[in-house]
């Protein structure tokens, strides 16, 4: 297990500038940010959440509200693009993304790629928003996603690891249909290889994240003890269970066990949350957990990453919500949206976005 490191991180990547062209609402606007606590506020429906949504794509490759790049491209228009300068240590790097509807196009630097995988880990993010509600009582793959993300952008071995295991099991499976189980052996045994740094890596992150969970918790709840329950698929002996399994998954065309097939559940107590917590309980789990993960990101880095709030208004009531500002504090970069300006002593840098346009 990765043990955390209990001294404080020293400043990670900071987002300095960005500029967008043609995305989602906003046609053409130059952003520059605070190394602090940066406010996001407008009426609904300006670009607020945009904007956050374009941070999020320049650190996890991903938008957070659509898989399809091409509802990013702004309405009438063919493409989008966006550049940013991230500042660290006294250097900047240039990171420039596009989309033309069918091509991606990234270049760090003088660095240029066809993907946006290389982006991982270039502006480590925590990411809370009004549909994490969905790793509570959403399907297995949000909960996924969340190991994934976080791990992605710690870990490029990981990175190597899921896309072997993906690309091991759709020739699997592609097997499977066509009745070929001769070389189908060759792609289980690679399967079980990555499978196991997967399972290692997912078990070790849960078990980090417990203590900086209660924690937060506790601060927010004052009395609630949030817990973490990770339920692999197939933890031990993979390889044999895939040999065992092969005729029933010959007749469903599919692998039935596996890392993609893991889950994770949320605890308040000796109850599960899915089932027996309130919405305002699920909440502060929520916002618990994406402290908690910051906290592991950071230890895991050794410097702070961003963290990005979509809509703090609607995260928690009025106490714990200035529970959880206060906890602000202690963090790096920082983007929040709001609807409309709040009076927060640590604001170094408010954005006004009205109709895709920002004023600072």
């Amino acid at each position: 297990m990765l043990q955390l490191k209990t001294r404080t991180p020293v400043l990670g990547p900071v987002l300095k500038q960005l500029y967008l062209r043609n995305f989602r609402n906003f046609k053409e606007t130059e952003i520059r940010f605070s190394p602090g606590l940066n406010i996001i506020w407008g009426d609904n429906a300006q670009g607020k959440t945009n904007l956050l949504e374009a941070i999020s794509l320049l650190a996890m490759g991903r938008s957070f509200r659509s898989q399809h790049l091409a509802e990013l491209i702004r309405e009438s228009e063919s493409f989008f693009y966006i550049e940013a300068i991230i500042d660290q240590n006294t250097i900047s790097q240039s990171v420039k993304i596009s989309f033309d509807g069918q091509n991606k196009r990234l270049q760090i630097n003088a660095s240029t790629h066809s993907s946006f995988y290389p982006l991982l880990g270039t502006l480590p993010l925590v990411l809370h928003t009004p549909g994490d509600s969905e790793l509570i009582g959403g399907s297995p793959t949000e909960r996924r996603r969340f190991l994934n993300l976080h791990l992605a952008q710690s870990d490029p071995l990981y990175v190597h690891h899921f896309s072997r295991f993906w690309r091991a099991m759709k020739q699997r499976n592609c097997l499977l249909r066509a009745s070929l189980t001769e070389p189908i052996e060759c792609w289980e045994a690679e399967m079980a290889h990555s499978a196991a740094y997967l399972y290692k890596m997912r078990k070790c992150l849960v078990e980090e994240l417990q203590s900086p969970l209660l924690d937060h918790g506790r601060s927010l709840s004052e009395t609630e003890l949030h817990t973490l329950r990770y339920h692999p698929s197939y933890p031990d002996h993979y390889l044999q269970q895939l040999e065992k399994n092969r005729r029933r998954d010959k007749e469903l065309g599919l692998t039935t066990v596996g890392p993609h097939r893991d889950d994770l559940s949320f605890w308040i107590g000796s109850k599960a949350a899915k089932t027996f917590a309130s919405e305002g309980q699920k909440k502060t789990a929520i916002a618990s957990l994406r402290l908690a993960e910051w906290d592991c990101l950071a230890a895991r880095l050794s410097c702070t990453p961003l963290m990005a709030i979509d809509d703090l208004g609607l995260a928690l009531d009025s106490a714990r919500q200035t529970h959880f500002q206060n906890s602000l504090d202690k963090l790096g970069q920082v983007f929040i949206t709001t609807p409309s300006l709040p009076l927060h002593p640590g604001a170094r840098c408010c954005i006004h976005i009205r109709n895709g346009n920002a004023e600072c």
